[in-house]
């Protein structure tokens, strides 16, 4: 599938080859928000596309695959700064340390090469004082939920809009790099900072939504993402090669352990939860939205089982890579090694909160027209009408993940009651009687 070319459709994050594609409709029902249809055999996203990387993970073919920038950079496509999530450093095995990792970076030829796990630290302190001061002047909504993941911000904006709030307006630590990076380099060099660019090295598809649609600011400071596994081979080599003894890495172990699940949350000191997994994260996201989890400080979500570990565009492992990464932080200690004290006047400061500005509590939405609520319950009748004809298997035959939602698009006209094999029998068995 091509990305949206107009604005008023949505964007996709992975593409699908229908030459390889059988139509087994596993894909389809997989998807959390019910984006793909299976029609005639051929698959096509036609709803919201989070980049959870669920299709990718059940499609028996290959025939999915996770939309990124590209490989370009190989061929000096300008990107000056490298940044890497965390999980790409335990993919390499136990002798690999995270700073030969960065050597290995700087050896492909990437002019600066950032830590992100000692910005990972900086932000658990920030958040800290963060929750704290929301507990203080019950200010927000509780639990806070983490907004590391971009894929479950995504989910939420989707499914659990009223949860929205619930996320703390803090630049994450990936974007927090790229824009400090752009400045100290722009700075240094003369550069304009939209000439510096910053490539992010990505466990997963998710890290396209902060550079195609972000969610919590304006625009992204990110310029492109790649998979680990893009660029696994190439590194590896480079790290091989490395002969130099510069220090690159400064963090300790808490900021090495947020590429597992349970790691983000292992720096903060307050009531904590963390859950991995795509349906244990909406069955979490349910609770908070009953109001069963008020009494959290603090969840740390990842759609991938494990963490970043688990994503899709990782290479080894993500157990084996697990046990790595809690060797790093044995070995490099359970304490951040950030300053409080500078962390705060940096909070204070304002340096981690994003641009986006917030809609006042007081200004509230546009009410709703009594004709659009008739409509609205007009459609739901006849929903409900045509629900009522069905079987109720959920099979997936008819080329919608369900049968509400083919129900949905034979009211929207994308698919026609004749689709439903069940119905056409009892039709049949009608006839004859």
């Amino acid at each position: 599938m091509a990305e949206s070319s107009t604005e008023s459709e949505p964007v996709q994050y992975v593409e699908i080859d229908e030459t390889r594609c059988n139509g087994c409709v596993l894909c389809m029902k997989a998807c959390p928000t019910k984006a793909i249809r299976v029609r005639n055999n051929l698959p096509s996203i036609e709803g919201v596309c989070i980049a959870c990387g669920e299709c990718i993970n059940v499609c028996p073919k290959g025939a999915i695959k996770a939309v990124t920038t590209g490989n370009d950079y190989l061929n000096g496509a300008g990107y000056s700064i490298v940044s890497a999530s965390t999980a790409l450093y335990p993919q390499f095995g136990e002798k690999v340390m995270p700073n030969d990792v960065l050597l290995g970076l700087r050896k492909m030829g990437f002019r600066h090469v950032h830590d992100q796990a000692y910005t990972n630290e900086i932000f658990n302190v920030a958040m800290e004082l963060y929750v704290r001061e929301r507990l203080v002047e019950m200010k927000s909504p509780f639990p806070v939920i983490s907004s590391i993941c971009p894929v479950v911000v995504r989910l939420i904006a989707y499914r659990f809009p009223s949860l929205l709030e619930h996320i703390p307006p803090l630049v994450t630590p990936r974007e927090i790099v790229a824009r400090e990076a752009k400045r100290r380099f722009s700075a240094k060099y003369g550069n304009s900072s939209e000439d510096v660019k910053v490539l992010h090295i990505s466990p997963c598809p998710g890290k396209m939504i902060c550079i195609k649609e972000s969610v919590l600011q304006n625009n992204s400071y990110l310029d492109g993402a790649i998979g680990i596994n893009s660029i696994y081979n190439s590194l590896k080599q480079n790290i091989l090669e490395v002969k130099e003894d510069i220090v690159l890495h400064h963090s300790g172990g808490i900021g090495l352990g947020w590429a597992m699940s349970g790691g983000e949350v292992a720096g903060l000191d307050m009531d904590c939860l963390a859950v991995s997994g795509i349906q244990e994260t909406i069955r979490y996201l349910e609770k908070i939205e009953m109001g069963l989890l008020h009494d959290i400080d603090y969840i740390e979500f990842r759609i991938c089982t494990e963490g970043c570990l688990g994503g899709p565009f990782t290479v080894a492992d993500k157990y084996q890579a697990k046990q790595n990464l809690k060797r790093y932080v044995r070995m490099f200690g359970v304490e951040k090694r950030v300053k409080y004290e500078y962390v705060k006047k940096l909070y204070e400061d304002g340096w981690f909160f994003t641009d986006q500005k917030k809609i006042p509590l007081e200004e509230k939405p546009p009410r709703i027209s009594a004709s659009e609520i008739s409509k609205g319950i007009e459609r739901q009748n006849r929903v409900e009408d045509i629900l009522r004809l069905l079987p109720r298997k959920e099979c997936g035959v008819c080329g919608s993940p369900d049968c509400r939602t083919f129900a949905e698009d034979v009211i929207d006209e994308k698919a026609s009651l004749e689709s439903c094999v069940y119905w056409q029998n009892q039709k049949r068995k009608m006839k004859l009687n």
